[in-house]
Protein backbone atom coordinates (compact mmCIF):
# COMPACT_ATOMS: atom_id res chain seq x y z
CA UNK A 1 0.00 0.00 0.00
CA UNK A 2 1.23 3.52 -0.84
CA UNK A 3 0.90 5.61 2.24
CA UNK A 4 1.03 9.29 2.93
CA UNK A 5 1.76 10.03 6.11
CA UNK A 6 1.73 13.97 7.84
CA UNK A 7 3.65 14.49 10.81
CA UNK A 8 5.96 11.59 10.22
CA UNK A 9 8.49 13.74 11.88
CA UNK A 10 6.90 13.68 15.37
CA UNK A 11 6.64 11.08 18.53
CA UNK A 12 3.23 9.31 17.38
CA UNK A 13 4.69 9.99 13.14
CA UNK A 14 7.68 8.84 13.77
CA UNK A 15 6.78 5.62 15.31
CA UNK A 16 4.03 5.12 12.54
CA UNK A 17 6.92 5.40 10.02
CA UNK A 18 8.59 2.55 11.35
CA UNK A 19 6.21 0.28 11.90
CA UNK A 20 4.66 0.63 8.44
CA UNK A 21 7.74 0.62 6.59
CA UNK A 22 9.03 -2.98 8.64
CA UNK A 23 4.86 -4.22 7.72
CA UNK A 24 6.15 -3.74 3.67
CA UNK A 25 4.34 -0.54 2.93
CA UNK A 26 5.62 2.41 0.62
CA UNK A 27 5.58 5.71 2.15
CA UNK A 28 5.73 9.46 1.76
CA UNK A 29 6.23 10.83 4.87
CA UNK A 30 5.89 14.33 5.61
CA UNK A 31 7.40 16.89 7.79
CA UNK A 32 7.26 20.88 7.83
CA UNK A 33 10.89 21.23 6.29
CA UNK A 34 11.65 17.93 3.98
CA UNK A 35 14.23 15.25 4.79
CA UNK A 36 16.61 13.37 2.95
CA UNK A 37 15.75 10.14 3.57
CA UNK A 38 18.04 7.13 4.53
CA UNK A 39 15.18 3.86 4.43
CA UNK A 40 14.56 2.71 0.95
CA UNK A 41 10.82 3.08 0.06
CA UNK A 42 10.26 6.14 1.99
CA UNK A 43 10.22 9.87 0.31
CA UNK A 44 9.78 13.07 2.72
CA UNK A 45 7.93 16.07 1.46
CA UNK A 46 7.63 19.57 2.99
CA UNK A 47 4.10 20.30 4.43
CA UNK A 48 3.09 22.62 7.54
CA UNK A 49 -0.33 22.29 8.16
CA UNK A 50 -0.40 26.06 9.39
CA UNK A 51 0.28 27.46 5.91
CA UNK A 52 -1.92 24.82 3.95
CA UNK A 53 -4.87 26.44 6.03
CA UNK A 54 -4.51 29.73 4.14
CA UNK A 55 -2.74 29.03 1.43
CA UNK A 56 -4.06 25.26 -0.39
CA UNK A 57 -1.59 25.55 -3.27
CA UNK A 58 1.25 24.94 -0.40
CA UNK A 59 0.97 21.45 -0.98
CA UNK A 60 0.01 19.33 -3.56
CA UNK A 61 -1.46 15.67 -3.15
CA UNK A 62 0.67 12.78 -3.99
CA UNK A 63 -0.62 10.58 -7.32
CA UNK A 64 -1.45 7.38 -6.52
CA UNK A 65 -1.78 7.48 -2.79
CA UNK A 66 -3.68 4.85 -1.22
CA UNK A 67 -4.45 6.20 2.39
CA UNK A 68 -3.88 9.49 3.99
CA UNK A 69 -2.65 9.12 7.71
CA UNK A 70 -2.90 12.57 9.52
CA UNK A 71 -0.53 11.99 12.74
CA UNK A 72 0.27 15.78 13.06
CA UNK A 73 -0.27 17.52 16.40
CA UNK A 74 0.38 20.84 18.56
CA UNK A 75 1.32 21.32 22.18
CA UNK A 76 0.55 24.70 22.67
CA UNK A 77 -1.56 26.72 24.30
CA UNK A 78 -2.09 28.99 21.66
CA UNK A 79 -5.37 28.87 20.53
CA UNK A 80 -5.28 30.43 16.83
CA UNK A 81 -1.91 28.37 15.90
CA UNK A 82 -3.91 25.10 17.37
CA UNK A 83 -6.94 26.19 15.26
CA UNK A 84 -4.92 26.93 12.37
CA UNK A 85 -2.76 23.28 12.20
CA UNK A 86 -5.62 20.77 13.91
CA UNK A 87 -8.73 22.32 12.52
CA UNK A 88 -8.48 24.63 9.22
CA UNK A 89 -5.08 23.10 8.33
CA UNK A 90 -6.37 19.42 8.56
CA UNK A 91 -9.93 20.27 6.29
CA UNK A 92 -7.71 21.11 3.76
CA UNK A 93 -5.92 18.11 3.82
CA UNK A 94 -8.58 16.41 3.96
CA UNK A 95 -10.13 18.01 1.16
CA UNK A 96 -7.27 17.09 -1.31
CA UNK A 97 -8.05 13.17 0.19
CA UNK A 98 -11.76 13.50 -0.88
CA UNK A 99 -11.29 14.85 -4.40
CA UNK A 100 -9.33 12.01 -5.19
CA UNK A 101 -10.69 9.37 -3.33
CA UNK A 102 -8.64 8.34 -0.97
CA UNK A 103 -9.47 6.81 2.43
CA UNK A 104 -8.40 8.56 5.23
CA UNK A 105 -7.06 7.93 9.14
CA UNK A 106 -6.81 10.27 11.39
CA UNK A 107 -4.74 10.32 14.70
CA UNK A 108 -7.01 12.62 16.99
CA UNK A 109 -6.97 11.90 20.83
CA UNK A 110 -9.48 10.99 23.59
CA UNK A 111 -12.33 13.46 24.38
CA UNK A 112 -11.93 15.46 21.17
CA UNK A 113 -15.26 17.14 20.58
CA UNK A 114 -16.33 20.21 18.60
CA UNK A 115 -17.93 21.42 21.78
CA UNK A 116 -14.84 21.28 24.40
CA UNK A 117 -13.76 23.92 26.65
CA UNK A 118 -10.15 22.64 25.83
CA UNK A 119 -8.70 24.26 23.10
CA UNK A 120 -6.59 21.07 22.01
CA UNK A 121 -9.62 18.54 22.24
CA UNK A 122 -11.60 21.03 20.47
CA UNK A 123 -9.61 21.86 17.46
CA UNK A 124 -9.05 17.92 16.91
CA UNK A 125 -12.64 17.87 17.24
CA UNK A 126 -14.27 20.23 14.81
CA UNK A 127 -11.41 18.51 12.40
CA UNK A 128 -13.24 14.72 13.24
CA UNK A 129 -16.13 16.13 12.45
CA UNK A 130 -15.64 17.71 9.29
CA UNK A 131 -14.23 14.23 7.89
CA UNK A 132 -16.76 12.47 9.20
CA UNK A 133 -18.66 14.65 7.06
CA UNK A 134 -17.07 13.73 3.73
CA UNK A 135 -17.70 11.25 1.06
CA UNK A 136 -14.43 8.95 1.89
CA UNK A 137 -14.34 6.36 4.25
CA UNK A 138 -12.42 7.63 7.09
CA UNK A 139 -11.61 6.33 10.20
CA UNK A 140 -10.93 8.61 13.53
CA UNK A 141 -8.86 7.20 16.40
CA UNK A 142 -9.23 8.90 19.14
CA UNK A 143 -5.78 7.42 21.37
CA UNK A 144 -5.39 7.94 25.28
CA UNK A 145 -2.31 9.26 26.56
CA UNK A 146 0.35 7.61 24.41
CA UNK A 147 3.38 6.44 26.69
CA UNK A 148 6.58 5.51 25.18
CA UNK A 149 10.32 7.15 24.28
CA UNK A 150 10.37 10.46 22.97
CA UNK A 151 6.99 11.54 23.74
CA UNK A 152 6.57 15.27 25.06
CA UNK A 153 3.75 13.69 27.80
CA UNK A 154 6.06 10.57 28.78
CA UNK A 155 9.11 12.85 29.04
CA UNK A 156 6.98 14.59 31.37
CA UNK A 157 6.31 11.57 33.35
CA UNK A 158 9.73 10.44 33.37
CA UNK A 159 11.21 13.39 35.10
CA UNK A 160 8.93 13.31 37.82
CA UNK A 161 9.50 9.05 38.30
CA UNK A 162 12.67 9.23 40.25
CA UNK A 163 11.34 11.46 43.09
CA UNK A 164 9.84 9.47 46.32
CA UNK A 165 7.50 12.57 46.65
CA UNK A 166 5.63 13.89 43.95
CA UNK A 167 2.97 16.83 43.39
CA UNK A 168 0.03 16.63 41.11
CA UNK A 169 -2.61 18.35 40.10
CA UNK A 170 -5.22 15.81 40.98
CA UNK A 171 -5.00 12.60 42.53
CA UNK A 172 -8.49 11.53 41.25
CA UNK A 173 -9.02 11.75 37.86
CA UNK A 174 -8.41 8.58 35.96
CA UNK A 175 -7.16 7.39 32.43
CA UNK A 176 -6.42 4.61 30.35
CA UNK A 177 -3.00 5.19 29.02
CA UNK A 178 -1.38 3.32 26.15
CA UNK A 179 1.32 2.36 24.72
CA UNK A 180 2.85 3.75 21.82
CA UNK A 181 3.48 -0.13 20.42
CA UNK A 182 0.18 -0.25 20.73
CA UNK A 183 -1.30 2.80 18.57
CA UNK A 184 1.41 1.58 15.92
CA UNK A 185 -0.37 -2.47 16.28
CA UNK A 186 -3.81 -0.45 16.03
CA UNK A 187 -3.42 1.02 13.00
CA UNK A 188 -1.62 -2.00 11.17
CA UNK A 189 -4.75 -4.10 12.08
CA UNK A 190 -7.24 -1.44 11.10
CA UNK A 191 -5.30 -1.36 7.68
CA UNK A 192 -5.90 -5.60 7.32
CA UNK A 193 -9.63 -4.66 8.34
CA UNK A 194 -10.76 -1.54 7.15
CA UNK A 195 -14.36 -0.48 8.02
CA UNK A 196 -16.86 -0.21 5.06
CA UNK A 197 -17.94 3.10 6.50
CA UNK A 198 -16.68 5.90 8.52
CA UNK A 199 -16.23 5.64 12.03
CA UNK A 200 -14.54 7.17 14.75
CA UNK A 201 -12.73 4.79 17.62
CA UNK A 202 -11.37 5.13 21.20
CA UNK A 203 -7.91 3.47 21.66
CA UNK A 204 -7.69 3.16 25.23
CA UNK A 205 -5.87 0.68 27.60
CA UNK A 206 -7.71 -1.74 29.51
CA UNK A 207 -7.25 -1.05 33.00
CA UNK A 208 -8.61 2.70 34.25
CA UNK A 209 -6.04 4.05 36.51
CA UNK A 210 -5.06 7.39 38.03
CA UNK A 211 -1.77 9.43 36.93
CA UNK A 212 -0.09 8.72 40.75
CA UNK A 213 -0.81 4.92 39.58
CA UNK A 214 0.49 5.51 36.07
CA UNK A 215 4.29 6.87 38.13
CA UNK A 216 4.00 4.06 40.53
CA UNK A 217 4.30 1.76 37.17
CA UNK A 218 7.06 3.57 35.52
CA UNK A 219 8.74 3.43 39.01
CA UNK A 220 8.48 -0.65 39.36
CA UNK A 221 9.52 -0.61 36.01
CA UNK A 222 12.88 0.63 37.37
CA UNK A 223 12.83 -1.41 40.55
CA UNK A 224 11.55 1.83 42.70
CA UNK A 225 8.77 1.42 45.06
CA UNK A 226 5.71 3.32 44.80
CA UNK A 227 6.26 7.17 45.65
CA UNK A 228 4.20 9.25 47.98
CA UNK A 229 1.71 12.29 45.92
CA UNK A 230 0.17 15.43 47.27
CA UNK A 231 -2.29 17.36 45.41
CA UNK A 232 -0.57 20.48 44.66
CA UNK A 233 -2.35 23.65 46.35
CA UNK A 234 -5.40 25.01 44.46
CA UNK A 235 -3.75 28.98 44.40
CA UNK A 236 -0.47 27.39 43.39
CA UNK A 237 -2.16 25.11 40.60
CA UNK A 238 -3.80 28.83 39.56
CA UNK A 239 -0.66 30.65 39.45
CA UNK A 240 1.40 27.86 37.25
CA UNK A 241 -1.26 27.63 34.92
CA UNK A 242 -1.68 31.05 33.99
CA UNK A 243 2.34 31.39 34.29
CA UNK A 244 2.15 28.71 31.91
CA UNK A 245 -0.33 30.50 29.28
CA UNK A 246 1.93 33.34 29.64
CA UNK A 247 5.05 31.30 29.01
CA UNK A 248 4.19 28.93 26.70
CA UNK A 249 4.66 25.78 28.83
CA UNK A 250 3.23 22.62 27.57
CA UNK A 251 3.39 20.87 30.84
CA UNK A 252 1.66 23.57 32.93
CA UNK A 253 -1.04 25.77 31.51
CA UNK A 254 -4.86 25.99 31.92
CA UNK A 255 -5.61 23.31 29.29
CA UNK A 256 -3.36 21.02 31.24
CA UNK A 257 -4.95 21.73 34.54
CA UNK A 258 -8.61 21.10 33.25
CA UNK A 259 -7.69 17.85 31.81
CA UNK A 260 -5.84 16.58 34.92
CA UNK A 261 -9.05 17.27 36.71
CA UNK A 262 -11.00 14.88 34.34
CA UNK A 263 -11.89 11.23 33.58
CA UNK A 264 -11.02 10.30 30.08
CA UNK A 265 -12.19 6.51 29.67
CA UNK A 266 -13.27 4.50 27.50
CA UNK A 267 -14.55 0.99 26.42
CA UNK A 268 -11.36 -0.66 24.49
CA UNK A 269 -14.19 -3.12 22.42
CA UNK A 270 -15.39 -0.51 20.46
CA UNK A 271 -11.97 -0.79 18.42
CA UNK A 272 -12.04 -4.90 18.95
CA UNK A 273 -15.07 -5.27 17.29
CA UNK A 274 -14.06 -3.29 14.12
CA UNK A 275 -10.50 -4.67 13.72
CA UNK A 276 -9.93 -7.25 16.68
CA UNK A 277 -7.45 -5.49 18.32
CA UNK A 278 -6.88 -4.82 22.36
CA UNK A 279 -4.39 -2.87 23.79
CA UNK A 280 -2.40 -4.16 26.48
CA UNK A 281 -2.26 -3.14 30.07
CA UNK A 282 0.57 -0.28 29.74
CA UNK A 283 2.62 -2.01 32.51
CA UNK A 284 3.39 -5.07 30.44
CA UNK A 285 5.18 -2.72 27.87
CA UNK A 286 7.58 -1.03 30.26
CA UNK A 287 10.36 -3.36 29.52
CA UNK A 288 13.25 -1.67 27.69
CA UNK A 289 11.98 2.11 28.48
CA UNK A 290 11.95 3.40 30.53
CA UNK A 291 15.72 2.98 32.53
CA UNK A 292 16.90 4.82 35.32
CA UNK A 293 19.45 6.44 33.35
CA UNK A 294 16.85 7.95 31.02
CA UNK A 295 14.67 9.11 33.81
CA UNK A 296 17.55 10.76 36.22
CA UNK A 297 18.86 12.63 33.13
CA UNK A 298 15.04 14.16 32.93
CA UNK A 299 14.46 14.99 36.28
CA UNK A 300 18.27 16.05 37.10
CA UNK A 301 19.16 18.45 33.70
CA UNK A 302 16.00 21.20 34.57
CA UNK A 303 16.93 21.12 38.20
CA UNK A 304 20.95 21.52 37.28
CA UNK A 305 20.30 24.49 34.62
CA UNK A 306 18.07 26.49 37.08
CA UNK A 307 20.96 25.69 40.17
CA UNK A 308 24.00 27.07 37.88
CA UNK A 309 21.79 29.51 36.35
CA UNK A 310 21.60 30.65 39.92
CA UNK A 311 24.78 30.65 40.67
CA UNK A 312 26.02 32.50 37.77
CA UNK A 313 23.27 35.40 38.96
CA UNK A 314 24.19 34.88 42.30
CA UNK A 315 27.93 35.77 41.67
CA UNK A 316 27.44 38.89 39.62
CA UNK A 317 24.86 40.01 42.42
CA UNK A 318 27.34 39.46 44.62
CA UNK A 319 30.32 41.40 42.60
CA UNK A 320 28.33 44.00 42.12
CA UNK A 321 26.94 44.56 45.88
CA UNK A 322 28.61 43.12 48.70
CA UNK A 323 32.04 41.36 46.94
CA UNK A 324 32.57 44.54 45.29
CA UNK A 325 35.58 45.76 47.18
CA UNK A 326 36.57 42.32 47.50
CA UNK A 327 36.74 42.19 44.12
CA UNK A 328 38.78 45.42 43.63
CA UNK A 329 41.58 44.07 46.40
CA UNK A 330 42.23 40.36 44.23
CA UNK A 331 42.38 42.78 40.96
CA UNK A 332 44.88 44.97 43.00
CA UNK A 333 47.35 41.57 43.84
CA UNK A 334 47.09 40.99 40.57
CA UNK A 335 48.46 44.28 39.74
CA UNK A 336 45.38 45.80 38.22
CA UNK A 337 44.63 49.54 40.18
CA UNK A 338 42.07 52.38 39.46
CA UNK A 339 39.68 52.38 36.42
CA UNK A 340 40.86 49.04 35.05
CA UNK A 341 40.09 47.34 37.91
CA UNK A 342 36.80 48.77 38.31
CA UNK A 343 35.89 48.18 34.71
CA UNK A 344 36.84 44.59 35.14
CA UNK A 345 35.11 43.63 38.45
CA UNK A 346 31.81 45.48 36.87
CA UNK A 347 32.10 44.45 33.00
CA UNK A 348 32.86 40.42 34.69
CA UNK A 349 29.92 40.72 36.93
CA UNK A 350 27.62 41.73 33.84
CA UNK A 351 29.19 39.23 31.92
CA UNK A 352 28.26 36.67 34.78
CA UNK A 353 24.85 37.62 34.75
CA UNK A 354 23.90 37.27 31.29
CA UNK A 355 25.65 34.08 30.47
CA UNK A 356 23.06 33.29 33.48
CA UNK A 357 20.07 34.59 31.75
CA UNK A 358 21.27 32.88 28.67
CA UNK A 359 20.89 29.54 30.88
CA UNK A 360 17.50 30.15 31.23
CA UNK A 361 16.34 30.92 27.86
CA UNK A 362 16.50 27.16 25.19
CA UNK A 363 17.43 29.59 22.14
CA UNK A 364 20.30 30.86 23.96
CA UNK A 365 21.42 27.74 25.91
CA UNK A 366 24.05 25.80 23.84
CA UNK A 367 26.07 28.83 23.36
CA UNK A 368 25.85 30.19 26.92
CA UNK A 369 27.20 26.61 28.19
CA UNK A 370 30.22 27.36 25.47
CA UNK A 371 30.58 30.64 27.08
CA UNK A 372 30.75 29.46 30.47
CA UNK A 373 33.06 26.91 29.65
CA UNK A 374 35.49 29.33 27.77
CA UNK A 375 34.91 32.00 30.86
CA UNK A 376 35.68 29.50 33.28
CA UNK A 377 38.68 27.67 32.00
CA UNK A 378 39.95 31.48 31.63
CA UNK A 379 39.62 32.72 34.81
CA UNK A 380 41.45 29.10 36.11
CA UNK A 381 44.44 30.00 33.75
CA UNK A 382 44.79 33.28 34.78
CA UNK A 383 44.73 32.76 38.27
CA UNK A 384 46.78 29.80 37.95
CA UNK A 385 49.46 31.96 37.06
CA UNK A 386 48.85 35.12 38.27
CA UNK A 387 47.55 34.03 41.41
CA UNK A 388 48.47 30.53 42.47
CA UNK A 389 47.83 30.84 45.91
CA UNK A 390 44.33 30.71 45.54
CA UNK A 391 44.31 27.03 44.61
CA UNK A 392 45.30 26.53 48.57
CA UNK A 393 42.05 28.62 49.92
CA UNK A 394 40.72 26.34 52.57
CA UNK A 395 37.62 26.51 50.97
CA UNK A 396 38.72 25.44 47.17
CA UNK A 397 36.91 28.76 45.19
CA UNK A 398 39.18 27.69 42.46
CA UNK A 399 38.92 24.05 42.60
CA UNK A 400 35.14 24.01 42.83
CA UNK A 401 35.79 25.40 39.16
CA UNK A 402 36.87 22.17 38.34
CA UNK A 403 33.29 20.33 39.41
CA UNK A 404 31.36 23.12 37.62
CA UNK A 405 33.82 22.55 34.19
CA UNK A 406 32.61 19.27 34.30
CA UNK A 407 28.77 19.60 34.96
CA UNK A 408 28.53 22.60 32.58
CA UNK A 409 30.10 20.00 29.79
CA UNK A 410 27.70 17.39 31.07
CA UNK A 411 24.87 19.93 29.97
CA UNK A 412 26.36 20.89 26.88
CA UNK A 413 26.67 17.39 25.12
CA UNK A 414 23.02 16.27 26.44
CA UNK A 415 21.06 19.97 25.41
CA UNK A 416 18.91 18.24 22.54
CA UNK A 417 20.24 20.01 18.97
CA UNK A 418 17.38 22.42 17.54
Amino acid sequence: MKILLVGGGGFIGGNLLRALHGAGHSIIATSRQARASSWPGVEWLALDLGLLASDPGHFSFPDDVDLLINAAGLLSVDTQALSLVQDHGARALFDQAARRGVPVLQISALGASAQSDVPFLSSKGMADEYLSGLNNVSVVLRPSLVLGPGGASSGWLLGLSPWPVIPLLDLKARIQPVHIDDLAGSVLALLRHWPTKSVVLPLVGPEPMTLAQLIDHLRAAQGWPPARYLKAPAWLTQVGSRMGDRFGWRALNRQSVVLAQRDNLADPAVLASVCGYRAAPVQTRLNEWPTVAQSSLRAVRPLMFVVLALIWLGTAAVCLGPGYDWGLRIMAEAGVHGAWAKLAVISGALCDGILGVGMLLQRWRRQALRLQLALMLGYTLCISFVLPHYWFDPYAAVAKNLVLIVATLWLLWTEPRQ
